[in-house]
């Protein structure tokens, strides 16, 4: 019996034991986490902390690389803007600094004691100013006063937003376009501000420790981008743009190597404002160019007819007799030419010109869905372009659609003026797929590359001898087709027009879309342009097509 009970006495001791080593290995583990979590994870966040409290910072620009254009003109950082910093205990109540101040600058009072009132809780004033007298400069350094050059970020030109994109400031992370996608590339590659130590207690907290100001910049290791944008032709499209009311999108991409020169959308939008548009419904954010997506309509029928004669379907022997409509299958239901116009007898040439719904119905019957599927596939319309922006959007290509919609890029097929673009390019190249890019290289402050950037598609050869004919009938289109109106274009150009059928608010509505290349012999840019239809009116995209090729000689 007190052997039972001896060794259950045992028992419970060694239950015991287990426990408390089992705590003990539990406390063990969650004290190593905290200690691995604060000394690596987030050991950067509390050296911030720490430094936040200790010091005060004033940024006298982004902390971000310099978006660049093809040319070396900067696309971001262009702006500048003098400031005066000004400690707050050499201007508070000191009515002979405040006179240096204004003596020196020009402000008046209201001015200074504004900014002040507005930087209460910082140990260093900042003071915009707009002139600064040069002879008071050393005077003004003798009181502790600086006078620095600020840079921002973002202009009020608004150029190139969409594709630039944005950042949230308070955390200097790029939100959208080129600032989101190349983040890391950039950020904290330019940094330059100012900082100042504080130390010892006054009433309002921390004072600053004189003589702690120092100006720190690691701009002599700075990385910056360069992109393929031509900012010269991207300001002559803006201007161009600025006049259409509907929202709308163009991008520009030169023939021989696929760099996207221009890209435009509208509405625009002010990046030093953007609180301003979260709560707005006309899509002011969006970049049209690549992150929306549009029924072809008619442009599609270049899709359809590089199918045909690829696959021998129809030749340039081809006739059609088109009567303004004609039936699809052996349905009841009609398909009309636009506004039931009768063409008469139409060649292949004369089809595609005259964008002739029926005809087009006619050799969509011939070639069949499935080749016209692959045509798709083949002009790589099935996949994003891979410009090198989150927000670009893949097509959207119905696993079934009715022949007669297939046939002249209606209902649910949808395409990018992005990828409309690239397909111009490989028509206007005779075949030869360059896949569109926009980033050309990484550079240092002496404008010197550091890293070359490569698209990751490869360099194809897609049906010189078809792209050929196709590209020759683009050209009657600008002369005796649709697009007539370009026939007085100086160099001339080969374009398709198209009306791509859509809705909104439960109202039929209009996409007027024209792509081409420019000028017509050798053509240098493959041109795309879509202006939406809206609840009032819907709009031809061929005014501005022509504007942009004429402001492009």
């Amino acid at each position: 019996m007190t052997r039972i009970k001896k060794n259950t006495s045992n028992k419970l001791i060694k239950k015991r034991i287990n426990y408390f080593f089992i705590i003990f290995l539990l406390v063990c583990t969650y004290l190593l986490y905290e200690i691995v979590n604060l000394t690596i994870f987030k050991n950067e966040e509390y050296k911030n902390k720490i430094k936040s409290q200790s010091s005060e910072v004033i940024n006298l620009n982004s902390g971000r690389g310099t978006i660049y254009d093809r040319n070396n003109i900067a696309l971001t950082d262009n702006e500048k803007q003098k400031i005066l910093l000004v400690p707050k205990d050499v201007i508070s109540g000191n009515f002979e600094n405040i006179s240096l101040i204004k003596e020196a600058t020009k402000l008046n009072e209201k001015d200074i004691y504004k900014a002040v009132q507005n930087q209460l809780s910082s140990e260093i004033i900042e003071i915009e100013i707009n002139y600064i007298d040069k002879n008071k400069i050393d005077d003004l350094k003798k009181k502790n006063i600086l006078v620095k050059e600020k840079t921002k970020r973002y202009s009020n030109n608004n150029l190139l937003t969409h594709l630039i994109g944005y950042i949230k400031t308070s955390e200097n992370e790029g939100v959208s376009g080129i600032e989101k996608y190349m983040n890391d590339e950039l950020k904290d590659s330019n940094n330059n501000y100012i900082s100042v130590f504080k130390a010892g207690i006054n009433s309002s907290g921390l004072n600053y420790l004189k003589g702690s100001i120092q100006e720190i910049s690691n701009e002599e290791k700075s990385t910056h981008i360069k992109l393929t944008i031509d900012s010269k032709i991207q300001e002559k499209v803006e201007k161009i743009m600025d006049k259409e009311k509907n929202p709308s999108a163009v991008v520009i991409s030169k023939v021989e190597n696929g760099e996207v020169v221009a890209m435009c959308s509208r509405p625009n939008f002010n990046q030093n404002k953007i609180s301003s548009y979260h709560n707005s419904t006309k899509g002011e954010l969006q970049n049209r160019v690549l992150s929306v997506t549009y029924p072809p309509g008619s442009v599609f029928k270049l899709v359809v007819l590089y199918a045909a004669l690829e696959n021998n379907a129809v030749d340039e022997n081809y006739r059609y007799y088109c009567t303004g409509s004609c039936k699809i299958g052996s349905s009841k239901s009609i398909l009309k030419c636009n506004n039931n116009e009768a063409h008469g007898m139409e060649t292949l040439s004369d089809a595609l010109s005259n964008s002739c719904n029926c005809a087009f119905y006619d050799i969509a019957k011939k070639v069949g869905s499935k080749k016209i599927f692959q045509a798709i596939k083949q002009l790589h319309l099935d996949e994003k372009v891979n410009l090198g922006i989150d927000e670009e959007k893949d097509s959207k290509i119905p696993q079934e659609i009715a022949l007669s919609n297939l046939a002249i890029g209606q209902a649910d097929i949808e395409f990018t003026p992005l990828q409309i673009n690239q397909l111009t390019q490989i028509i206007s190249n005779n075949g030869t797929y360059m896949p569109l890019k926009l980033y050309d290289s990484i550079i240092d402050n002496n404008k010197n590359s550091i890293k070359t950037y490569k698209t990751n598609k490869k360099t194809e050869i897609i049906a010189p001898y078809t792209m050929t004919k196709i590209k020759e009938m683009m050209m009657q289109v600008s002369k005796v087709g649709t697009a007539k109106t370009l026939v007085d274009l100086d160099g001339g150009c080969g374009v398709k027009t198209g009306t791509a059928q859509s809705s909104l608010n439960g109202k039929k509505i209009s996409h007027g879309w024209i792509t081409g290349f420019y000028p017509e012999i050798n053509p240098k840019y493959a041109i795309t342009v879509i202006i939406e239809g809206t609840e009032k009116e819907s709009k031809s995209a061929i005014p501005i097509f022509k504007e942009i090729c004429e402001n492009l000689k």
